[in-house]
């Protein structure tokens, strides 16, 4: 009889831990989940996850969450500590004496920014380990633009720091997709994958989406930078994030990812979903009164 896979999954309240997890559970593999906070994970833990409470930031509080399991799915916050917690487990899984396989949820984009620039250096760290692992870089999320629901209901407008870039920005369903499959899969040790959507698409172009889907006029409004950062800020995101998002629409604007890969369809036999799609699966949230943006 084989040994049932056991996995470690970081983040798994976010938005891709939260669609990864239920998903491993029902192929029975044996999910463990490091939090903050245990109550958020409630959900999870009544579908048979195990759960186990600590600190990224905090290595000691580690070691139990890693101990004796085949595989990591390791994310972290977008914050300036992104590089020590990736480094705390790191050096937890070493400590167990285990040999995990290590899954770094990535990403994929311009190293003007501070976060990317912290991402990058994360990656190599994982390589020069000794452990096994493989990489996911998604590109920017079109899960983001939910942080526009509100004005795209009330006003029928987008605003945004983006100017006329376009991206091949994916479908965080997709990258969940992709976890599950490297997760369970096999081949896919000391493999990078930059993960896409179909199609490279402006900030212009996600208007006239909305506005078919919607069947209502919506509208794109580039913002300045520095607008885009003091409402940020104001709406309680840390400035250093902030500015680190700032960074990043600065390269995002300038074309960096206007590109795709055909890495989603590799990686799970199914096409990358659209933002066609996207907005369709999601247009409630769009055309809500009372837009809850978690």
């Amino acid at each position: 009889m084989s040994k049932k896979l056991k996995v470690l999954v970081t983040g798994a309240t976010g938005n891709t831990g939260s669609l990864l997890v239920p998903a491993l559970l029902r192929e029975n593999v044996d999910v463990r989940i490091f939090v903050r906070d245990a109550a958020k994970a409630k959900p999870l833990e009544d579908l048979g996850a195990e759960v186990v409470t600590g600190d990224l930031n905090k290595t000691e509080t580690i070691l139990p969450a890693v101990k004796n399991v085949d595989k990591i799915y390791l994310l972290t916050w977008n914050g300036e500590t992104q590089l020590q917690q990736a480094e705390n487990v790191l050096n937890a899984a070493k400590e167990d004496g285990g040999n995990p396989h290590i899954i770094r949820h990535s990403m994929w984009g311009p190293d003007n920014s501070r976060i990317i620039k912290q991402g990058y250096k994360i990656e190599e760290m994982i390589k020069s380990s000794g452990l096994p692992w493989t990489i996911l870089k998604p590109t920017f999320y079109m899960q983001n633009t939910m942080m526009a629901a509100q004005t795209i209901s009330s006003d029928g407008m987008i605003y945004w720091d983006m100017k006329d870039g376009k991206l091949g920005m994916i479908d965080v369903r997709d990258i969940a997709d992709s976890a599950f499959s490297v997760i369970t899969g096999e081949g896919h040790e000391g493999k990078s994958y930059i993960l896409t959507g179909p199609v490279a698409i402006s900030f212009n172009d996600i208007a006239k989406t909305f506005s078919r889907v919607l069947d209502k006029e919506v509208k794109y409004v580039n913002v300045p930078g520095e607008a885009s950062l003091q409402a940020m800020i104001g709406m309680g995101v840390p400035e250093w994030i902030a500015k680190g998002y700032v960074e990043l629409s600065e390269g995002f604007s300038e074309n960096f990812a206007n590109s795709t890969t055909k890495n989603i369809e590799i990686l799970t036999g199914h096409p990358a979903r659209s933002f066609e799609q996207f907005s369709n699966d999601f247009a409630q949230v769009f055309s809500s009164k009372e837009v809850v943006v978690s």
